[in-house]
């Protein structure tokens, strides 16, 4: 198909009017700050600066002391808002002390966010027991979606503030209907690709007297599931949605974040769109989809919208 992108449903649900920003001033946010100041432009949105003061971590270095911190960083902070990429954007500065994770749960109820960006260092192993992770925090809180920008990003959003493949990831569970919503909205764009993937993992073949030795039964076994996985694929399109460039689905068979950042970095895919359901008990987490978007996440080589429900 060549004409423009249109969708046939009479509105989207989608809306990406208020966007929220929690920097750390580092290397990592300045990427992220590139991403919030090109989809503000692109969608018409507010962008809200949160830089959070952090109750005292554990630390060999003496700290400074708190009133001087709090002015260093407020000036941080203001220089930050005054920089000229944001003009002719909406846009405010907050500055909060507390627990980084209810300082932002806050600051979305009270600005009605609609998207959170924030860069992730992909702390692991004993650095991230320490200093815990913001980035997994926010994903696992968040009441909406949140744009995750990895380590591995070398990239960043062109000046047009619009994607042109787009990954989403399902596992047909409930909480990627939602996800949906975000892929259809933000490929409904001339020019943008949007691949529906799956990802089988390891399993056992079915039947009695197969085993993974035998390859004419695992080919045979393989292309029949990924022909009906693929027709379910397509299914999830509803067909009032017309997407300027036809979609494409893909079944991969792999460990689910291996399938899903190699197939992302296979198709060249410039962003990863996944659900997750949010778990009920905290410690679930590691074993949730939201432990599996987050491993994704630290993995990529683009950023990760994470849609929670």
């Amino acid at each position: 198909m060549t004409s423009s992108a249109v969708l046939s449903e009479p509105q989207s649900a989608v809306s990406l009017k208020n966007i929220l920003l929690a920097t750390d001033f580092s290397a990592a946010s300045e990427k992220a700050f590139s991403y919030a100041v090109a989809m503000a432009r692109r969608h018409g949105a507010k962008i809200t600066l949160v830089h959070v003061i952090p109750p005292e971590s554990v630390s060999f270095a003496p700290a400074p002391p708190a009133e001087r911190q709090r002015y260093e960083e407020e000036r941080q902070l203001e220089s930050l808002a005054s920089r000229s990429e944001l003009n002719q954007i909406r846009h405010e500065a907050i500055l909060r002390a507390g627990s980084v994770g209810s300082v932002l749960s806050s600051v979305m109820r009270e600005q009605e966010i609609d998207l959170v960006i924030l860069a992730t260092h992909g702390r692991s192993g004993l650095k991230k027991l320490v200093l815990g992770s913001v980035a997994e925090e926010v994903v696992r809180k968040a009441e909406c979606p949140v744009l995750t920008v990895g380590p591995h990003i070398d990239t960043t959003l062109g000046s047009s503030g619009k994607f042109s493949r787009i990954l989403f990831a399902t596992d047909f569970h409930s909480a990627s209907a939602k996800a949906l919503e975000y892929a259809v909205f933000l490929a409904n764009e001339p020019e943008t690709k949007l691949i529906l993937l799956h990802v089988m993992p390891p399993t056992a073949l079915p039947g009695p007297g197969q085993s993974f030795h035998d390859e004419q039964a695992i080919n045979a076994w393989q292309a029949n599931v990924r022909a009906n996985i693929a027709e379910k694929l397509q299914k999830l399109l509803p067909p009032t949605v017309r997407l300027a460039s036809e979609p494409e689905y893909v079944v991969s068979f792999d460990f689910i974040v291996d399938g899903i950042v190699k197939e992302a970095a296979a198709r060249r895919a410039d962003l990863i769109i996944a659900g997750a359901k949010r778990p009920v008990f905290v410690k679930a987490f590691a074993h949730s989809l939201g432990g599996v978007s987050y491993e994704v996440i630290r993995r990529a080589k683009c950023p990760v919208l994470t849609v929670s429900a």
